[in-house]
């Protein structure tokens, strides 16, 4: 290694890295792009809106959890319809709802493929988010 330069950068004179200032340099940069890429995978998903949001017929509805988001993020079903939710991300979650739901359920931690179903049989707005990421949040509008 040349005096006066860093083994992160190449030397200003024009010379060439070291193989392990070079090795250094490679694994340092593919780090950094792997935590950018985790920390891009744990943005919070849209606001539900009008487009974003679903109808369901009485009997069964899904929702997919993928990307660390749920999808679709709001849903509107009628008294009486079984929600399920199923985890597509490699990753576990966990769904609990809000404060002030009409009525509390929670899934405990949902592994990668794993399903969690719960009926809603009372009428009202369930905001709900996953425990693990908070970020995540949706809502169940029952009529």
């Amino acid at each position: 290694m040349q005096t006066g330069t860093s083994f992160l950068t190449p030397p200003l004179n024009g010379g060439s890295m070291s193989g392990y200032s070079r090795l250094v340099f490679c694994t340092a940069c593919t780090v950094m792009i792997i935590l950018a890429g985790m920390a891009g995978g744990c943005t919070s998903a849209p606001s539900p809106s009008p487009a974003n949001t679903q109808t369901a017929s009485p009997g069964g509805s899904a929702i997919i959890i993928k990307n660390f988001a749920f999808d679709p993020p709001a849903l509107t079903v009628k008294t009486g319809t079984s929600v399920t939710w199923t985890n597509q991300d490699p990753a576990p979650h966990a769904i609990v709802s809000d404060t002030g739901s009409p009525a509390p359920f929670s899934s405990g931690s949902l592994p990668a493929g794993a399903s969690y179903t719960f009926t809603f049989t009372q009428a009202g707005t369930y905001p709900y988010s996953c425990s693990i990421h908070p970020s995540m949040k949706g809502s169940i509008t029952v009529q």
